[in-house]
């Protein structure tokens, strides 16, 4: 049981290492940087974080390598199509693309933003819907054992609600697509 706590903990601790021993002494740090740009990090944190991680091997990186390596990196995920991905997949824009690619990259991300916002937000309703619909089964059987006035209540709002959120529904799923075919627009380009 010890043994396998400590596993756990090396391997949390090695989660959050940036860099691996052996990358710290290989030195790579042109290619460091540029997988770090090419990932959208943040310049500063991103290089304290492999500063920390190579303190234990006796190695400092080498910034300016790191940089050029970084901003090349940064050509590659500064476009409008990864700002289109990266909105798609719910990752949070961190402010790294140059003022140049910016624009363009911010473009992408916002179409990409309103299509997942727009997904959400029919998963949001249907599951609420779901959630009513299950309600109303445990109201039904309820009183269908012992008639309650309350319950009966109950029932009746809860299925003019569903109607309600049904609409909303309808409405979602429409903006949806309204966003789906802006997003496939733009990747036809």
């Amino acid at each position: 049981m010890k043994y396998l706590a400590a596993l756990g903990v090396m391997l949390l601790l090695a989660g959050c290492a940036t860099l691996s021993e052996e990358d710290c002494l290989t030195g790579d740090w042109a290619g460091i940087g540029q997988r770090d740009g090419a990932s959208g990090q943040v310049a500063a944190a991103q290089f304290a974080r492999h500063v920390k991680a190579c303190e234990k091997a006796g190695v400092i990186p080498d910034r300016a390598a790191w940089q050029r390596g970084y901003a090349q990196g940064l050509q590659g995920y500064c476009t409008p199509i990864r700002g289109l991905d990266e909105a798609l997949a719910g990752r949070a824009y961190r402010n790294v693309c140059p003022t140049d690619a910016e624009a363009g990259f911010l473009r992408g991300y916002r179409i990409g933003e309103a299509d997942e916002q727009a997904r959400q937000e029919v998963r949001k309703i249907e599951s609420e819907i779901a959630q009513l619909r299950s309600r109303n089964a445990q109201l039904s059987a309820a009183l269908a054992a012992t008639p309650d006035p309350g319950l009966s209540q109950e029932l009746r709002s809860n299925e003019v609600e569903i109607l309600r959120l049904q609409l909303d529904l309808g409405f979602a799923r429409l903006d949806a697509s309204r966003t789906r075919r802006a997003v496939a627009e733009f990747r036809a380009g």
